[in-house]
């Protein structure tokens, strides 16, 4: 361990990459995410991340070693607390991507990667929506202020390829200054999710 993870300085790098279908398995399971989001917040134990997700201790160790094994979580401090040792721990990162060549049909993984980048993306999505709705978080009555109310839009359009082109540059870059903000505004108590997608429409057979 450096210094700078013993001092308590360790900070998540702003992007980590997937580059391996293990790893993307690892990654795409539900809980495991719901773990990595709560140590975007800062170190905390396995028994911290317990109470926050309301699970027992025992049931987070796999998924934490797991975690650790493939380089998705970090261990920034080890304690001995009453004769035993604690370890805290932080995401590796602020931002995961995978790596574009495990989405490519026909390849060894390419079809499992693809399956995996999907739970990865959707699953955690779902179980946030959820526990928004119960917490009060979302509020979808006619009277709730826009930034309360839950908005998902799913499109099909004709574009012509530069059109495309252009939409892919504005939402990266939309994207781009969401993960911005959520750096500078790290101390704020209320967050958001966002959900954007853009692909293109498999080809209509030809009459």
């Amino acid at each position: 361990m450096s210094d700078q993870q013993a001092a308590g300085g360790y900070q998540p790098a702003p992007k980590f990459r997937i580059t391996t279908l293990e790893t993307l398995k690892v990654f795409s399971d539900t809980l495991r995410q719901q773990i990595i989001e709560a140590l975007l917040e800062g170190p905390k134990t396995v028994k911290q991340i317990a109470a926050e997700l309301d699970l027992a201790p025992t049931k987070l160790y796999y998924h934490v070693n797991l975690l650790e094994e493939h380089g998705l979580i970090r261990v920034t401090d080890t304690r001995i607390v009453s004769g035993i040792i604690e370890k805290h721990y932080q995401s590796a990162a602020y931002a995961f991507e995978i790596n574009r060549p495990l989405l490519t049909p026909g390849q060894d993984s390419g079809d499992d990667a693809i399956d995996a980048a999907i739970d990865a993306m959707i699953e955690p999505i779902r179980g946030d929506i959820h526990k928004a709705f119960k917490q009060g978080a979302i509020d979808m009555s006619d009277d709730s202020l826009p930034y309360e109310k839950l908005r998902m839009w799913r499109a099909t359009s004709g574009l012509t390829v530069e059109q495309a082109a252009e939409f892919y540059r504005r939402l990266e870059a939309l994207v781009a200054e969401f993960n911005t903000l959520r750096e500078l505004n790290a101390d704020e108590s209320q967050q958001w999710g966002m959900v954007v997608g853009i692909y293109p429409v498999a080809h209509k057979p030809k009459k």
